[in-house]
């Protein structure tokens, strides 16, 4: 992978304000973290690390990772830096190049954010199976006999598209934060005596996963304060920060710039 074409996908996410100056504010990162260290579900992602944080610690564990301080500067203007979007892309591929060389890992990989993202781990998951890696499809079209804390039991569950685990809801699939749904599918796997060598997911799918010890590739932005805080503090090796608020096509240069990146093949 050339220099330049580094040098060209990182002008482009700011062009496209995945990273630079982002449409997540420094106000909503900062009220996000207020509320993380309420133990609110919806922003803690099943990590139990807002037990013992204060929101320094948050504040600076996110300015580590995304290059700027919520809690300063302009409350209505947001900022990833670029240059923490690209080794967050040079890290996830690192991941994945294991696998892409000689398959034989078990990934499961699933979304909070499927009006975004869906199509990125669905590339994933499909170069993945291309390489001898299995992906991993738990508890398909299962409804959650429990209730989360915005479903009754039984009326929402995983379904997998594509390969990617997905909450849904009668006919449509969700955009959620909660953990819920990862947690029961690595109950399942974990009771059928099946090891997941890998999670890709953002969100409570990849907290639910950090938390229970998995190796994990996450996708963070600026407001999703508790991943941020479990890398600082060396739960979670490799995470993404970049702004989730795009259309799938403004994504498909990342995941293709990681998959060359990943394969070592040049893009086209």
């Amino acid at each position: 992978m050339s220099q330049a074409q580094a040098a060209a996908l990182r002008t482009l996410l700011a062009e496209r304000r995945l990273a630079g100056s982002v449409r997540t504010t420094r106000r909503q990162s900062l009220l996000y973290a207020q509320r993380t260290l309420t133990g609110n579900p919806d922003y803690t992602f099943g990590l139990g690390d807002w037990r013992t944080a204060t929101l320094d610690e948050v504040v600076a564990a996110v300015k580590g990772a995304i290059g700027d301080n919520i809690s300063d500067g302009d409350p209505a203007r947001g900022y990833i830096s670029p240059d923490c979007t690209m080794a967050g892309i040079h890290a996830h591929a690192a991941a994945l190049r294991p696998l892409l060389r000689d398959g034989g890992a078990t990934v499961l990989l699933a979304t909070g954010h499927p009006t975004g993202l869906l199509e990125h781990y669905a590339e994933l998951a499909s170069a993945l199976r291309a390489a001898g890696n299995q992906v991993v499809r738990p508890l398909d079209d299962h409804r959650l006999e429990t209730a989360t804390p915005t479903h009754a039991a039984g009326t929402s569950g995983i379904r997998f598209v594509s390969g990617v685990g997905c909450a849904f809801d009668d006919e449509a699939i969700l955009h959620t934060h909660l953990p819920d749904y990862m947690e029961v599918m690595i109950s399942a796997t974990s009771s059928a005596g099946q090891r997941i060598d890998l999670v890709i997911a953002d969100h409570g799918m990849a907290g639910a996963a950090i938390e229970a010890g998995i190796p994990t590739l996450s996708i963070a932005d600026a407001n999703d304060v508790a991943l941020p805080l479990a890398h600082a503090r060396g739960r979670h090796d490799h995470m993404l920060c970049i702004e989730d608020n795009f259309t799938p096509a403004q994504f498909i240069p990342v995941t293709e710039f990681m998959l060359a990146q990943a394969s070592g093949k040049s893009q086209r």
